[in-house]
């Protein structure tokens, strides 16, 4: 199999931002003091913020193939860029450093976030299952909102579905849930080896559609790079059943739902509230994660192109052992003297997660589609992914300048009206401080 099919059959693989973009916090509480108030100050987690602020960073360069459309090229188009020598290299080291490790470690903050707004609306009193399917099912509109306006590979949607399917574990003993995430991340292997769901099941509507709009997979890049408005977001309509139909065929949502439960395990038992007691825990999985995780995500890289077993395997073991390094490696610097510096540089852009993950689409938008500068297809991973740093970089300096004024992200604050059907303070108060 090419290089361009196996993108385009692992399409998913690349294109998870998804987020826990369900932040520690929730909405401000300004009448009731049975409402779930926002965490603020000294009550935040900042950990969680500059994690989550750091993995944004993974997530744009990863998203990057399918946002500047170089996933979508043929084999020759790739061949014919003025950086084709150096593509592959570039590529292969995204795929060994950053391909799916940070759309793991978002799925494991959301189940911590999910754990924390648990906590604290059963301390005020709330119902905490009605307030969650609320959010979640405005999470899912936003979602589905950006997959038509700006990327078809939206996972919001699947997001919001795995969360409200970690409900009935509100009760479940740490054991069970333990077993269920372990049952939920070998899943896809399972699916994987003996065919479960064939890929394709669901394809017949984004067949249909393409052949209602005179759409063809040979002609996407031109439309997305050179179309009208109403031509992409028809093609990005048809396109999202191809992103659904990895998701569920290859078994991504069993694997973002076992990071949830990971999630939800670590939060409930509060392994994030207090790092600097496991400092020495804390190094030895960093160590080891990234001492084994390395090598065999240099095999992950290196199979990628293949549908064989050895990559059906690596896949499942080599993910989470680099991710849990990377964040241990960030947990042990949390502890020392970098404190301070990880805050200021990136708690705010994680604490504005959503708005800066379809911010990420919506610049990329303005680049490569048709409705902006139609770059799109003219560049690969030798200059694509610099450009995704850069993004990156504009949205670090972006969000402090937003949160020194305003007390949320223009998403999350619209993200909470929503949830609780009321108006919310949104510029910050002269008299609070920036966090």
């Amino acid at each position: 199999m090419s290089l361009a099919a196996a993108h385009e059959t692992q399409i998913a693989h690349r294109d998870l931002k998804p987020t826990t973009l369900t932040s520690s916090a929730t909405s401000t509480s300004s009448d009731s003091a049975r409402r779930v108030e926002p965490i603020a100050g000294r009550e935040r987690y900042e950990f969680l913020d500059v994690l989550r602020g750091l993995a944004l960073a993974g997530i744009v360069l990863a998203n990057m193939i399918s946002l500047s459309l170089y996933l979508y090229l043929s084999e020759s188009e790739r061949e014919s860029l003025s950086t084709a020598s150096t593509d592959p290299l570039f590529d292969f080291l995204e795929l060994v450093l950053v391909e799916s490790k940070f759309y793991t470690i978002f799925s494991v903050l959301f189940g911590i976030g999910f754990s924390i707004l648990m906590t604290r609306a059963e301390a005020k009193g709330v119902v905490f299952r009605r307030f969650f399917l609320r959010r979640a099912l405005f999470l899912y509109l936003i979602g589905l909102a950006h997959g038509l306006l700006f990327w078809h590979n939206d996972i919001l949607q699947s997001y919001a579905i795995c969360g409200v399917l970690l409900l009935p574990f509100v009760r479940a003993t740490n054991r069970t849930i333990l077993a269920v995430a372990t049952g939920a991340l070998v899943a896809p292997l399972i699916l994987s080896l003996w065919n479960v769901i064939p890929a394709g099941t669901f394809l017949g509507p984004r067949e249909l559609l393409f052949e209602r709009f005179g759409f063809t997979e040979q002609a996407r890049v031109a439309i997305w790079s050179t179309g009208s408005l109403r031509d992409i977001v028809l093609l990005n309509a048809s396109s999202w059943f191809g992103q659904f139909d990895y998701v569920m065929t290859s078994g991504m949502i069993f694997k973002i739902y076992g990071c949830f439960l990971l999630g939800l395990y670590v939060g409930r038992n509060k392994l994030h509230a207090d790092l600097d007691a496991f400092t020495p825990q804390l190094e030895r999985i960093a160590v080891l994660g990234i001492t084994f995780g390395l090598p065999l995500n240099v095999v992950y890289a290196w199979t990628f192109e293949s549908e064989s077993l050895l990559h059906a395997v690596v896949s499942t073991v080599a993910i989470l052992p680099l991710s849990a390094g990377y964040v241990c490696l960030l947990a042990w610097c949390w502890t020392g003297e970098s404190r301070r510096l990880l805050v200021q540089t990136f708690a705010p852009v994680g604490r504005m997660a959503l708005t800066n993950y379809i911010g990420q689409s919506a610049i990329s938008v303005l680049l490569f589609r048709g409705v902006g500068f139609g770059l799109g297809g003219t560049m690969g991973p030798t200059l694509y992914l610099p450009l995704g740093a850069a993004i990156y970089v504009v949205q670090l300096a972006a969000s402090r300048v937003w949160l020194s004024r305003f007390q949320y992200g223009p998403l999350e604050w619209v993200w909470r009206m929503l949830t609780y059907g009321t108006a919310i303070p949104f510029r910050k108060a002269k008299s609070l401080s920036s966090t």
